[in-house]
């Protein structure tokens, strides 16, 4: 299989100053490789205005932050993209010609087991996976619906297969602007979250994968 696609799948509300900052970078970057789609909540009209441009996906606001897994499960199900990476509205798009780059590493492993990370400059996390779409046919969903740290279950799901890869030479900013009290709190409360549910559903993930070799 040959890779020749990049979707950056982009949730967001209320936060048209960061999506136009990150809007312009992708423009400036990209070598036309590459799409832009995003995710906003019904009630939200005057981002869906602003966004009319773009593939947009509406819908309730469901749980708010807590309901990310389904609105990347919306968007990857309205991306055309082969490659899909998993953004937020306050990244920033640093490297010229970007998308070249993903899919050169993309086209490294044409079975479609891969998790590709960039370089951020806040890594706690991987960050900003960029998984086949390949896989998320496999699966059934880019994020397991029980799952809140996306970056962390595709990280460790394809760790799982030596295909955790990070990309240096592609750098994306990534400022986590507004949510760093909900991020800390949601499943940090509650550490059998770690092993009751995360890790329960990368095994799953893995057999799944596994059985589709």
């Amino acid at each position: 299989m040959t890779f020749s696609s990049v979707s950056v799948l982009v949730p967001t509300r209320t936060r048209l100053a960061h999506v136009q900052r990150m809007i312009a970078s992708f423009e400036a970057t990209t070598d036309g490789a590459a799409e832009l789609v995003f995710r906003a909540d019904e009630d939200d009209l005057e981002t869906i205005d602003a966004l009319a441009a773009y593939r947009t996906v509406v819908g309730p606001r469901l749980a708010g932050y807590r309901s990310l897994a389904a609105f990347f499960n919306e968007l990857a199900a309205a991306a055309t993209g082969d490659v899909l990476l998993c953004g937020n509205d306050d990244m920033v798009f640093r490297t010229p010609g970007w998308p070249s780059l993903v899919l050169e590493a993309a086209n490294a492993y044409p079975d479609g087991l891969f998790d590709l990370g960039v370089s951020t400059h806040n890594e706690t996390h991987f960050p900003f996976s960029i998984v086949s779409r390949t896989a998320v046919d496999r699966l059934g969903f880019l994020w397991d619906p029980r799952i809140f740290w996306g970056d962390v279950y595709l990280r460790d799901v394809m760790g799982a297969f030596g295909r955790a890869v990070r990309l240096p030479s592609v750098e994306i900013a990534h400022e986590w602007i507004g949510n760093e009290a909900e991020q800390n709190t949601i499943y940090q409360r509650d550490p059998a979250y770690w092993t009751q549910t995360h890790a329960p559903a990368v095994a799953e993930a893995v057999q799944k994968l596994r059985a589709c070799a």
